[in-house]
């Protein structure tokens, strides 16, 4: 066998193998022997085997291929974390299934589910309130429940036996002892005896054990209780919510069923009469006793009930349980009662008579106050329809009546009105915060006050406009309309298009009488006949007036002045000198204090006729300057 092959052999075979106590170099020759065997010519190659040639590939794959796929398929597992959680989840059941009853496994899981809890109700708390929720609850609505009870019981025989004999004893005793009154009642009227205690095992029914009171008649205990289970069993089934509870108390005539249920056992007692309310708490003790002292035996109770001697010696004690009435010893007549009651009926009468009284007096001061109040509701439907009023607070704060809200400064003062309706200032506190109202009605009042319209203008309110008629200045018009502009959204608006301008009527007027004004020439004269200096002077004050009302109307106006020639002569020639007539008269204008910026002058020659005969009369006519006023805008 050659050496160089069993050391290529061991090479390959090394990787694959995890046990140190195999012989490599001996496992390496036996695989060369079996490689001989197979095929006899290859002796004289083996000296010079490459690790790496096909045929030993197959051979290690024919000998420990399976070894080599497991071993690749684990350390894929090993490697991957999703499939190592994978392998784990499905084992982890079955292992601690397996170690539940080791109690090392306990140890060991404690610290982390603690944790782990502790992480998780820190996080959201409510997590443990939906756990502890179905436990919890239903046993704080049943303690509730039972103090309720018991707090009624105590209240509905106090009051019983208040205003009685024993009432007036058991008060004295109270005061002695030391002791409420309501329990030295409930002492002395609750008569009862517990006459039979069942303890049932909860979950199969069996009786683990009874007790029965002295003189107590009674039925099988097996299938009382079997009976009792049954109906337990009929409650949880029958009603919706009940699943995890029972039936914990009935009455059949003068018997009372109670019940407390526990971990393993339900405590049952038959209680004949009127138990006080406290004895639940008592049963409930008991029950608790016995679960701590035998947790186990009751848990694996099977129907052999000769070991509970002492949980009998339990139930005799609340079955020893209950209360007989006292007989009252026999006494003489009760003088100083009868004078103790006779002081009492008296003070009674001076109560009553007192209370009779007071009862007057209030039905008066009710009377008294239901008239005020009707007097105070109609000053506030009156107040309501005033406008400029904002009512925001009605009410009464000690003994007085009060009122708040917004009142516009033009409108009606509320202390008039108070006066008026007749109740007075003294009973009313008033808190009014000043603002604008949009009330049409208050808004014409403060535009009246703002703009002083002069008595050519009315104001009328119609719907939601305020519209002002008539005829004012042409300032005070401007004023309107600003004022129109100013007034805020939502409220009434102003309507200043029917008042007219004072000054229109006067510049149509002093405009009209201008254009009637002509100045006259003689034939080839440009400068007018004689006689027309009167004309020209009164022309001239007429526009001195046109300068005024145009200035007070805030408008540009011009005056054209135009000359005129009669047909004789030479066309451009009569042109030229209708022209100079216009200018010379501009000039004469301005000599009387006439700004010449006012004119403007054309010539039309006889183009413009003002008569088209051909006689002396038409032509003289025709030679002449008129006027004519034309409005180019506002300022």
């Amino acid at each position: 066998m050659s050496t160089s092959a069993e050391a290529a052999l061991e090479r390959l075979v090394q990787p694959f193998s995890s046990d140190t106590q195999i012989d490599r170099r001996t496992l390496a020759g036996l695989l060369v022997q079996l490689a001989r065997s197979v095929e006899p010519g290859l002796d004289s190659a083996l000296g010079g085997v490459d690790p790496v040639d096909p045929r030993l590939e197959q051979l290690r794959t024919l000998l420990v291929g399976r070894e080599i796929e497991v071993l690749s398929r684990l350390r894929q597992t090993v490697e991957d974390p999703e499939q190592m959680a994978m392998a784990v989840g499905r084992a982890l059941p079955t292992a601690i299934a397996l170690g539940s009853s080791d109690a090392r496994l306990g140890q060991v899981l404690a610290p982390a589910l603690e944790k782990a809890a502790q992480s998780s109700i820190r996080k959201d708390s409510r997590t443990l309130v939906n756990i502890l929720h179905p436990l919890i609850v239903p046993a704080i609505r049943k303690s509730i429940g039972e103090t309720i009870d018991e707090t009624f019981q105590g209240l509905n025989e106090t009051l019983k036996h208040s205003l009685s004999w024993h009432g007036l004893r058991w008060r004295s005793e109270a005061w002695r002892t030391g002791t409420s009154f309501a329990k030295v009642v409930l002492k002395h009227t609750l008569i009862y005896q517990v006459e039979h205690v069942f303890l049932i095992h909860r979950h199969t029914g069996l009786l683990i054990a009874h007790v029965t009171a002295k003189d107590a008649a009674g039925q099988d205990p097996q299938l009382v209780s079997s009976m009792l289970v049954a109906i337990q069993d009929f409650v949880r089934d029958s009603f919706s919510g009940a699943e995890n509870q029972g039936l914990d108390t009935a009455r059949v005539g003068e018997l009372l069923l109670w019940s407390e249920p526990g971990p393993f056992a339900t405590l049952a007692a038959v209680i004949r009469g009127n138990p006080p309310e406290g004895l639940h708490e008592t049963l409930r003790s008991v029950l608790s006793q016995i679960h701590e002292e035998r947790p186990h035996a009751l848990e694996d109770f099977d129907g052999d009930s000769s070991g509970f001697a002492d949980v009998e010696a339990r139930l005799r004690e609340i079955a020893a349980l209950g209360q007989r009435a006292s007989r009252p010893a026999e006494r003489g007549f009760p003088w100083f009662i009868a004078a103790i009651g006779l002081v009492l009926l008296a003070f009674a009468g001076v109560g009553g008579l007192r209370w009779w009284q007071h009862e007057r007096a209030f039905e008066r001061e009710q009377q008294r106050k239901e008239a005020e109040q009707r007097l105070w509701d109609g000053y506030l439907a009156q107040l309501r329809s005033q406008p400029g009023i904002v009512i925001t607070e009605t009410g009464r704060s000690g003994g007085k009546f009060v009122i708040a809200g917004l009142r516009d400064p033009l409108a009606v003062n509320p202390e008039l009105m108070l006066r008026q309706a007749g109740i007075g200032r003294g009973s009313v506190v008033e808190r009014w915060q000043p603002y604008q109202s949009l009330d049409p009605i208050l808004v014409l009042k403060r535009l009246e006050a703002s703009l002083n319209p002069p008595p050519g203008v009315k104001f009328a309110v119609k719907g939601n406009r305020i519209v002002a008629q008539g005829s004012a200045a042409f300032a005070w018009i401007l004023q309107a309309r600003a004022a129109a502009r100013m007034l805020p959204a939502g409220g009434p608006s102003l309507d200043v298009s029917r008042v007219h301008d004072v000054n229109e009527q006067a510049f149509a007027k002093l405009r009209k009488v201008i254009h009637s004004q002509q100045i006259y020439f003689a034939t080839d004269q440009s400068l007018p006949e004689r006689g027309q200096e009167a004309v020209l002077a009164r022309l001239a004050g007429e526009l001195h007036q046109l300068a005024s009302l145009t200035s007070a109307m805030r408008v540009s106006a011009r005056v054209t002045v135009t000359g005129y020639s009669d047909d004789t002569g030479n066309g451009t020639y009569n042109l030229e000198i209708s022209l100079a007539r216009a200018e010379a008269v501009v000039v004469l204008l301005e000599k009387h204090g006439v700004d010449p910026n006012l004119f403007r002058m054309r010539g039309v020659g006889p183009l413009e006729p003002l008569a088209a005969a051909s006689a002396e009369t038409a032509r003289s006519a025709n030679r002449r300057v008129s006027f004519k006023v034309h409005i180019e805008g506002q300022r």
